[in-house]
């Protein structure tokens, strides 16, 4: 019960359930594994990206794969927990292969920051470098004697290899909790029909077979997966998405982001896929702040003060302050809400009861809504560090996603534009000129935000995304040259 009436408050606030344990890179793996389950269920479409992004129905349709067994052999785990008998199954008995695959899958992992032990094999996600790497999540499940009536062939074989009472692998949500789906939700039901056109095209390149020697690797181990679909799941999870486009401009912005990155055909692959996983969840994170900070001041369009500073500056403790001034949105704006569902109640003492705990200031039934803004921001770089004393800034993975996502492809841009551009899309300060349009003005110095401003240059520069044509002259691209 207080799970559901969590989830109640935050999706009436947000439109879609923030928690902690689906935080950063989680959300872009789950819009990827739903548009790689869509190009899946209709594989057999001469035009196989048909499927893709398409809003004529309420639900959605695809295949999941869990990648179950290579994330077992990257983390060191045994097949199915005490049955090694399934291992010889799918004729991994060589030490050797099984040493060397695990060396190249446990490469491949998704590094998640401030983590601080090796995670359970149903915690570890690959990397999607190539569309037969992307996977749906999973997690282990204990087995029962009731649960081996499977209808498919192959699965009461492998259901007779596991005896009763242990645990395997099971298709289900674990670290996906929502945002990705509503990421996904929001490009499909994009009405620019050109751009929505081009999102289709660039994703299906992504998400769609390589052919690559590791796309094929990847295949045939997920062909010896405990757990799969049979056929497409039909998820109905949509309807209860709300995407606040009359509230908040992050819906927009990520499907323009979205688009200016997978249509650069000219990068890599992989570097676009590394845009998409830091461009996504930084824009739900951002529309979480701002329907918070809309509930609770009436104003959202926050500003964002990044810091590339290498020193402590009256500037950095602005950008310190900022950041926990936004926590506390978050936490007031869950109280607001519980309180507005409450009066909604017409005294039902049971309602009363369930969302009164979210009318505290401090407590645990508000700190993974807001745990999701914080740590998600700090996995995807904008945040300097996962603990301590952070202050907002962009490392180079979430930087370039910044330029690729603003910056369409072929195109560049002046820097004193750029820095103003950036302003007028998401509210984010780097320099002196466009913190004279913001109340930040009157707060910092503008000499700490003209070196801030050159350090910002500086990052650009060194990550290969701005040319010095002269001292007055400074072009940004969305691809290094």
């Amino acid at each position: 019960m207080a799970d559901r009436s969590k989830a109640e408050v935050v999706l009436r606030l947000f439109g879609v359930n923030l928690e902690e344990q689906g935080r950063g890179f989680y959300v872009a793996l789950e819009m990827l594994a739903i548009a790689r389950g869509v190009y899946l269920a209709n594989n057999d479409d001469p035009d196989q990206f048909s499927g893709l992004l398409d809003d004529t129905t309420a639900t959605v349709t695809y295949s999941r794969t869990s990648h179950d067994l290579a994330r077992r052999i990257a983390t060191g785990t045994s097949i199915v927990e005490g049955v090694e008998e399934l291992g010889k199954a799918v004729e991994l008995e060589d030490s050797e292969t099984v040493e060397t695959l695990r060396a190249l899958f446990s490469s491949l992992l998704v590094q998640v920051p401030g983590r601080r032990t090796q995670p359970s094999w149903f915690g570890a996600h690959i990397y999607p470098f190539v569309g037969e790497l992307i996977h749906y999540d999973a997690a282990d499940r204990r087995i029962k004697k009731s649960d081996k009536s499977s209808t498919s062939s192959k699965k009461r074989a492998q259901a007779e290899l596991v005896p009763a009472d242990v645990n395997a692998p099971n298709i289900e949500r674990y670290r996906f909790r929502g945002g990705g789906a509503w990421a996904y939700e929001v490009l499909r039901r994009d009405e620019d029909i050109t751009r929505k056109a081009a999102a289709r095209r660039g994703l299906t390149d992504l998400v769609g077979d390589s052919g690559t020697p590791l796309g094929n690797l990847a295949r045939a181990l997920s062909a010896h997966d405990f757990d799969y679909d049979e056929s497409p799941y039909v998820d109905d999870g949509p309807k209860d998405l709300v995407l606040h486009e009359d509230l908040s401009p992050w819906p927009g912005l990520l499907r323009e982001g979205v688009h200016n990155i997978v249509s650069r055909v000219n990068v890599p692959r992989a570097k676009r896929t590394e845009s998409l996983m830091h461009w996504v969840p930084f824009c739900l994170a951002r529309h979480q702040l701002h329907l918070a900070r809309l509930k609770v001041t009436g104003a959202g369009r926050e500003s964002l003060l990044l810091d590339f500073g290498s020193e402590a500056t009256p500037l950095r403790r602005r950008s310190q302050k900022d950041l926990f001034d936004f926590r506390n949105d978050i936490v007031n704006a869950i109280n607001a809400q519980a309180k507005e569902m409450i009066a909604e109640a017409g005294g039902d003492e049971q309602k009363v009861q369930r969302y009164e705990k979210f009318t505290r200031e401090n407590g645990t039934a508000v700190t993974s809504p807001r745990g999701f803004f914080t740590e998600t921001m700090a996995a995807i770089g904008a945040l300097n560090a996962p603990v301590g004393r952070r202050h907002f800034t962009m490392k180079p993975p979430m930087l370039e996603a910044l330029v690729s996502a603003t910056i369409p492809q072929d195109a560049e841009m002046e820097f004193g534009r750029f820095c103003a551009v950036l302003y007028e899309k998401y509210r984010i300060v780097v320099e002196d000129k466009v913190a004279i349009r913001d109340p930040l003005a009157y707060d910092v110095d503008p000499s700490f935000l003209n070196r801030n401003g050159e350090a910002f240059k500086d990052r650009l520069t060194a990550i290969g995304l701005l040319t010095q044509y002269s001292d007055a002259t400074s072009m940004v691209r969305g691809e290094p040259r």
